[in-house]
């Protein structure tokens, strides 16, 4: 019932077969019945004609956290809100101050010494000037939007009309997957490359079977492509570190009897695993496709060359350096 009032104050449009299907039970009627029994504990839920609504000003009653579950949710949200989830930082601020009046004077105090000896990395995201805000709100609204955008590939700014389906946080940015009706298809953004956004007025339906997993697939960390299957060979003195990841949902790790180990796995394009590979410079080595091991072997032989010059050859840059190293 908690979850039903959580789904309808997102979304106002859900019927009965939705929440049935979002709750996971097996009929409406479930699902009528704990609307009902939500209305007999005074729980302002209605049906407003195009889906369940919740009265706007209805408040959750106060909960009685404990120290831990108090202390666990203030850290994830303060490292949230300082990092990618500086959109949401307000509320979450007002969130923290009223679970924190919940608790007595020596839990506060308790909660302030102990929240410093935990750290986790805040992963900032380019200023975005509430953007992020706003596709967030047109996604919960369902509203399509308009934008132009900067495509990197193509090096080009474009308009298109895009039906936001999710908000997705990868590799230290914001990107949006929505229906672009430009290329008829389902598409990832780059929040930080859409120039601007306005509403069109209009609404869309999104898919009820629209899964962000099942669209990134198998996809290394944002990037789609053809299925491939690698496999790359990492010496002995870096094997420890390779094994205690999990880099991906498909790996499979074999030891050699050296100590080293073949890494397998099946990804969506390659162009991302080039780029891990090329991190572990010469203690690793792709075995396979034959078109990644000339690929990697093409940039080595590039970097060779550039590093090969006894002296940089740009004097601009090299005019640089000279600023910079003083």
């Amino acid at each position: 019932m908690l979850k039903i009032i959580t789904l309808v104050k997102a979304n106002s449009k859900l019927s009965r077969i939705e929440l049935a299907r979002l709750c996971e039970v097996d009929s409406v009627r479930t699902i009528q019945r704990d609307i009902n029994s939500l209305a007999l504990a005074d729980i302002p839920i209605y049906w407003s004609g195009d889906g369940y609504e919740i009265m706007p000003n209805f408040f959750l009653p106060s909960m009685a956290l404990t120290i831990d579950e108090a202390f666990s949710l203030i850290l994830i949200a303060k490292t949230y809100s300082e990092g990618e989830g500086q959109f949401h930082k307000n509320s979450i601020e007002s969130a923290i101050s009223k679970i924190l009046t919940t608790l007595p004077e020596r839990a506060k105090e308790l909660l302030e010494t102990s929240s410093s000896k935990i750290n986790v990395e805040s992963r900032k995201t380019p200023d975005t000037g509430g953007l992020i805000g706003k596709l967030y709100q047109a996604i919960i609204e369902t509203k399509q939007i308009r934008m132009t955008y900067y495509s990197y590939s193509s090096n080009k700014v474009s308009e298109r009309v895009i039906d936001p389906y999710v908000l997705t946080f990868r590799r230290r940015s914001w990107y949006l997957i929505g229906y672009c009706h430009s290329r008829h298809k389902v598409l990832m953004f780059r929040t930080n490359r859409i120039k601007t956004v306005k509403y069109t007025g209009e609404l869309f339906q999104p898919p009820q079977n629209f899964s962000v997993d099942d669209y990134m697939g198998k996809s290394w960390q944002v990037m789609t492509g053809k299925e491939t299957k690698i496999i790359i060979w990492f010496s002995a003195d870096i094997a420890p570190l390779i094994k205690e990841v999990e880099w991906h949902p498909t790996q499979k790790i074999i030891d050699l009897s050296d100590d080293s180990i073949l890494f397998t796995s099946t990804v969506a394009g390659t162009k991302e695993i080039e780029l891990w590979v090329l991190s572990y410079g010469e203690k690793a080595e792709v075995l396979y496709p034959e078109s990644l091991r000339n690929e990697i072997t093409n940039i080595a032989k590039k970097m060779y060359q550039r590093y090969r010059a006894k002296e940089v050859s740009n004097s601009e840059i090299l005019e640089k350096v000279n600023e910079i190293v003083g």
